[in-house]
């Protein structure tokens, strides 16, 4: 058995001095893996690049999870800056404003004299291990308005 092998490794050899260089090559990397005694296990080879793998994947999925709640608070909170500019403009006072939406801090301030700076602040808790790093934890997001105080 171990001279067939050797026999197809020379032809081979002669073989790769053909156009198919890099493939014969390949093939004859692998007929000496075989005759070794066939080495490689591929199921546990997946079963090992599996577990090397998920949990950089199961990582990816928690940022894009804590990313999308990032921007959707974001959206929510930019909405909500509206609001309470129009209520303002209205005229609703700014503790009755601050009552009516309690989760969001507020800040009012005069800005040049005839300008009032509007902050609006909300924490966003992270899902994800290891991003509070990266980012604060929790995830602080801010909006900010100037309108004309008159």
């Amino acid at each position: 058995m171990m001279k067939r092998k050797r026999e197809k490794i020379t032809k081979k050899i002669v073989k790769s001095k053909n156009y198919f260089l890099f493939f014969s090559i390949f093939d004859i990397i692998k007929s000496i893996i075989g005759m070794v005694g066939g080495i490689m296990n591929r199921k546990g080879q997946a079963l090992v690049e599996f577990v090397l793998i998920m949990p950089v994947l199961i990582f990816i999925i928690f940022v894009i999870v804590d990313f999308g709640t990032i921007f959707n608070n974001r959206s929510s909170l930019s909405s909500v800056s509206d609001d309470i500019v129009d209520m303002y403009k209205n005229g609703d006072s700014i503790d009755d404003i601050k009552n009516i939406y309690k989760d969001v801090e507020i800040e009012m301030s005069s800005y040049k004299e005839k300008y009032v700076k509007i902050k609006i602040e909300k924490s966003v808790n992270l899902v994800t291990p290891g991003l509070g790093k990266i980012l604060d934890d929790p995830f602080v997001l801010k909006v900010e308005r100037v309108i004309n105080a008159t």
